[in-house]
């Protein structure tokens, strides 16, 4: 698949999607400037740094120990945890 085409389908994607859902946009505001690798409670100090809501704050103290090495794995363990 070339570039141009992958790219062309993200824009098709994107156009039906529309707006990223109000969770994931609030984790991706809560988490603004994080510098990842970072550990649940580092996620959750940079949360309140950045003025969260308490739900995104909550979500992030639930997460297992270990280290999250990017927005995406924090993401999916929040799913899984579901």
């Amino acid at each position: 698949m070339t570039r141009e085409r992958l790219a062309q389908g993200v824009s098709e994607l994107e156009s039906r999607v529309g707006q990223p859902l109000p969770l994931a946009q609030s984790l991706h505001e809560a988490l603004l400037g994080a510098v990842f690798p970072l550990t649940a409670e580092e996620l959750t100090w940079v949360a309140r740094e950045n003025e969260a809501p308490p739900v995104v704050l909550s979500l992030l103290g639930g997460l297992p120990r270990g280290r999250f090495a990017s927005l995406d794995a924090v993401a999916v363990a929040l799913e899984d945890g579901r």
